[in-house]
């Protein structure tokens, strides 16, 4: 479905962009955080960068960006680069867990550089579509992300689609516990695995998921059904991303296999430590994201947050100054102190 709102909460430390179809579903997230503003490469941004590397049999090489990531780089035979040299690059897909960005050659010197506009314009549709700023706590933004970062995700007709990311491929269980469809066992088979492919789309677009996928679909499923299904992701997936996407009908053994170019990094990457646990910055951020709300809803009160001692330290080390654009905001009535508790804690002063 087309874009019909694109929602903005600006929060100290981060801001959050969710574009929402015209039924209220999220489609597709953007997230921008401070400490981020001099070290890290978005996609699409333009940046200057020294080749470092040829490697001739790896087909590209490695160079270091202004940011002071390093990147690869795709070569073609007679590049007639060398190393050392300097040279000016577009970031076509960001860093993520174990891999670095990667990055082709630019001349767009005066490429588009706003990320929150360039991120709009990238989204199918979504060209005439302004961008709304909300209060901090959304309720449309905060379930959004929630549902980015949830493991599983009801299906609109009933089911659970499981979602698992793996080193080597994201995985994908359909689960139709609870759902009783009408009609034969082929035409129950062929509209839940429509909707689940079509629900693959959404949430590969969500949560920035690319590489292989597969999805263990349910049977019985014959050849015809199979196509419709991954003429269904394929559909659905085009009308939300200009990344491109390959899939394959079910096998025999009922898995639909699909490949989709890697772009903006997975927002679990950026947010969630390898256990599924929030990093120390998130949980940090979070947790002012809710003293923030407090105090905006209480204007007048002196207020203390509690904060994890974990994202406490982060806060401290991060010499971003939070608290100094806490009280440059809110005046000097909110007060962050550190406890061994694992969850932050608002209480009047």
């Amino acid at each position: 479905m087309p874009i019909a709102r694109i929602l903005r909460e600006t929060a100290i430390g981060e801001t959050r962009l969710v574009a929402l179809d015209n039924t209220v579903r999220p489609m597709a997230l953007h997230l921008e955080r401070l400490s981020d503003r001099e070290t890290r490469a978005y996609l699409g941004d333009v940046l200057g960068a020294r080749l470092r590397a040829i490697h001739p049999r790896q087909g590209g090489g490695f160079v270091e960006l202004t940011s002071g990531e390093n990147a690869f780089i795709r070569l073609d035979e007679g590049h007639g680069l060398t190393e050392g040299q300097s040279l000016l690059v577009e970031i076509v897909a960001e860093a993520r867990r174990d891999k670095l960005a990667r990055v082709q050659k630019s001349s767009a010197a005066a490429a588009n550089q706003n990320r929150q506009e360039r991120w709009r314009l990238a989204l199918p549709g979504a060209g005439g579509v302004a961008i709304e700023d909300v209060s901090i706590g959304d309720i449309e933004i905060s379930a959004a992300w929630d549902e980015a970062l949830s493991a599983s995700v009801t299906l609109p007709g009933g089911g659970t689609l499981h979602i698992q990311p793996t080193n080597a491929l994201v995985a994908i269980d359909l689960d139709t516990s609870g759902r009783n469809d009408p009609g034969r066992a082929a035409a129950r088979a062929l509209r839940i695995n429509t909707e689940a492919a079509q629900e693959l789309a959404r949430q590969a677009s969500l949560r920035n998921l690319g590489g292989a996928m597969v999805l263990d679909c349910v049977s019985p499923i014959n050849r015809d059904a199979g196509i419709k299904v991954r003429d269904s992701f394929l559909t659905a997936f085009k009308g939300q991303s200009h990344r491109n996407v390959r899939a394959l009908a079910p096998s025999a053994f009922g898995l639909m296999e699909a490949s989709v170019a890697w772009g903006a990094a997975p927002l679990a990457d950026r947010l969630l430590k390898p256990d599924g646990e929030p990093t120390d910055e998130t949980l940090c951020l979070e947790s002012l994201r809710q003293l923030q709300r407090e105090a905006r809803s209480q204007p007048m009160a002196r207020l203390t947050l509690a904060l994890p001692q974990r994202a406490f330290e982060w806060m401290t080390a991060s010499r971003l100054d939070l608290q100094g654009q806490l009280d440059e905001t809110f005046g000097a009535r909110l007060t962050i102190l550190p406890h061994d508790q694992s969850k932050p804690d608002i209480f009047p002063t």
